[in-house]
């Protein structure tokens, strides 16, 4: 059930299918977009990073799904719920915002409008991201933030397939550890220092319009190790993989189906994860419910972000059992029309 993809190969054949579904431990899939076959008006493409510093979340948004574009930046505190949320948005952008092919080294994407400027840079040794705006409400917002980079790395790709002719989904995540920058809200401000952790969501695809899923991500220094985790289910064709993997000073340790525990009639209850090998268990203890609810014409994005304190264990190739207790992260609950 889990196809590693060992060597690069060209993601979609000439009829838009993923030629080899499976999982990566690095980019080895070429984004050939040339071969999609759908209609323009499907093509969802995004690049998402989420920082945690104490208590703080701070959250950045470039994401062009063909009829609309966003732009957003977002910063707010998992225990008193200070909030501060700016984004723009572009109708029809299509072709217009050219977003990179791969997530590696090196590559920029800049959108601009009469109030804002920002862009997101990728090079060996550092990721950046840049704000520069005003807004009504929150005022001058001024954002220049370096994430630490390390292009040798191991991250999750997967490449998943629809049951819908010419549907396919690209994704990468990977965790970050430590940077340098402040996020400016008004008169608010966020120093970003080593002991910040991040994480890349980076999609590509075609999507079927309406999708639900499940996804947590999080990291942490562990006795001064390098801990991170992704987890996710719940929609594509998993058969040839999941997308479930530790990671431990940047090596990937992958996991199968995980038994999962989830109350979505009260979502601060107790969440549980267990993989089915014995090498990950973790209860999330919800702290704050960051709820998305966005309509635009047809277009209706609803998500559950649940945020909260993970505590469990993994277990190491070597069969070293290592506790984790009280790390701040998340999981997500997305039923999306898109």
């Amino acid at each position: 059930m889990q196809n590693e993809i060992k060597k690069m190969t060209q993601l979609l054949d000439e009829k838009g299918k993923i030629a080899q579904p499976g999982y990566a431990t690095k980019m080895m899939y070429e984004y050939n977009r040339e071969n999609i076959k759908a209609s323009p008006f499907a093509k969802k493409e995004w690049d998402f990073y989420q920082i945690i510093t104490g208590d703080y979340v701070l959250k950045f948004t470039i994401g062009n799904i063909s009829y609309v574009a966003d732009f957003s930046a977002e910063l707010f505190n998992v225990k008193t719920k200070e909030l501060y949320s700016f984004s723009r948005m572009r109708m029809l952008p299509f072709e217009s915002i050219k977003m990179p092919l791969s997530p590696e080294p090196e590559s920029i994407i800049k959108v601009e409008g009469k109030d804002y400027e920002m862009f997101f840079e990728v090079k060996d040794t550092y990721r950046r991201f840049f704000l520069k705006a005003t807004d009504e409400k929150i005022g001058a917002i001024d954002i220049d933030v370096y994430l630490n980079n390390d292009v040798t790395n191991e991250k999750m790709v997967i490449a998943t397939p629809f049951e819908k002719k010419g549907k396919f989904y690209l994704n990468c995540k990977e965790n970050y550890f430590g940077g340098k920058g402040r996020a400016w809200f008004g008169d608010k401000c966020l120093d970003i220092d080593e002991s910040a952790t991040a994480t890349l969501d980076w999609g590509r695809g075609v999507w079927p319009f309406s999708q639900e899923w499940f996804w947590g991500n999080g990291a942490a220094y562990v006795d001064g190790n390098k801990f991170g985790f992704n987890i996710g289910w719940g929609f594509g064709d998993l058969k040839n993989a999941t997308e479930n993997m530790f990671f431990w000073n940047g090596k990937a340790h992958k996991l199968g189906k995980l038994d999962v525990e989830v109350d979505t009639n009260d979502y601060f209850k107790p969440w549980k994860f267990k993989d089915e090998d014995g090498k990950f268990e973790f209860t999330l203890t919800p702290l704050y419910d960051k709820l998305a609810d966005t309509k635009i014409a047809f277009i209706h994005m609803y998500c559950h972000q649940l945020f909260g304190v993970y505590s469990g264990f993994i277990v190491l190739p070597d069969g070293k059992k290592v506790e984790i207790n009280n790390m701040l992260a998340f999981c997500e609950h997305a039923m999306n029309k898109w």
